[in-house]
């Protein structure tokens, strides 16, 4: 597999700001041998709405950590929808902790995935960044003081794909410790999530997960396809004839006992690709040079996720 990151956003000049992507190097995983009914639709099963009370009965503890069932948790946050207008599915049990904790990692990740140099001043990604950025300085203080930093930021003409006119955007390096440790818990998070979702069972506690996130400056078609020849399975949230694929959309592989591996879109702007396993195998190749280093890439495991953002908050 192709393993590439982004530490670079790209923005149209009077909107907001962007993100880009390097250091490839080439990475194979072979998933363990297993069942082969992979669908390219959810279960009626996943689909089916679920009660609060029922979702919390059925779960022994939080998805990210030890601690006890509490509340729930939505995976992808609500707040990376358009108007939180959510299909049911993927909703899991969480402690309050891990819950409350990671509300700046998810603020900052759906603000990060409506940047697009595409988007007008008028449109609704521009009006729901606004609305956004006051939950990021709320809740992840310090990540925009990363990206307004000078040294940042630097202006540039880009081409456009549909009538090759050159159009001026500023390119914004939101490579900072905060920025890094906010997104590398959402793609925790959400590499943990992935695993109940397809292993059904959280991920044990001795397991681990390997995230990469990237932005639009940086994600090529050609990092893109790398990525995806190992990851053959489609999938969003579907609600009778509703999805958000538009906004929510992700490729796996999974051999439904110890591992799953999946590359996930949100929206135009941010793409993380994420291994989760508990095998001992696969945790000892998360910690090669292949993976350890590379740009926006974290290794973490169950019980991690607040020790993650704490340096970045006793920072602020």
């Amino acid at each position: 597999m192709s393993a590439a990151v982004v530490n670079c956003v790209r923005l149209r000049l009077g909107t907001t700001e962007s993100t880009e992507l390097s250091d490839m190097v080439e990475i194979r995983i072979d998933l363990p041998s297993g069942p082969t009914n992979l669908e390219t639709t959810m279960s009626e099963a996943r689909i089916r709405s679920r009660s609060r009370q029922a979702i919390l009965a059925a779960e022994p503890r939080c998805i990210y950590c030890d601690g006890p069932p509490q509340t729930l948790e939505h995976m992808p946050s609500r707040g990376m929808l358009r108007g939180k207008e959510r299909p049911s599915g993927m909703e899991y049990a969480a402690c309050s902790a891990c819950n409350n904790g990671t509300r700046g990692a998810d603020a900052v990740a759906a603000l990060m995935a409506r940047i697009h140099p595409d988007n007008d001043v008028g449109s609704w990604q521009a009006e729901e960044m606004r609305k956004l950025v006051s939950a990021v300085d709320a809740h992840a203080p310090g990540v925009r003081d990363e990206m307004s930093r000078p040294d940042k930021a630097r202006s540039e003409w880009l081409r456009t794909t549909d009538f090759g006119l050159l159009k001026r955007v500023v390119r914004v390096h939101a490579d900072g410790p905060r920025m890094n440790a906010n997104l590398s818990v959402y793609g925790a998070k959400l590499a943990m999530a992935l695993y109940r979702e397809h292993v059904g069972s959280a991920l044990p506690l001795h397991g681990r997960v390997w995230c990469q996130f990237a932005f639009n400056g940086g994600m090529t078609q050609e990092h893109l396809d790398a990525r995806l020849r190992i990851v053959p399975v489609h999938e969003t949230l579907r609600q009778g004839r509703k999805n958000v694929a538009d906004q929510f959309a992700y490729r796996y592989n999974c051999d439904a006992r110890t591992v799953v591996a999946a590359v996930v879109q949100f929206h135009r702007g941010l793409w993380f690709t994420v291994f989760a396993s508990s095998d001992v195998r696969i945790i000892e190749l998360f910690n090669k040079p292949e993976f350890v280093g590379l740009p926006a890439s974290a290794l973490v495991k169950p019980g991690e996720l607040l020790n993650v953002l704490r340096p970045t908050i006793v920072a602020a």
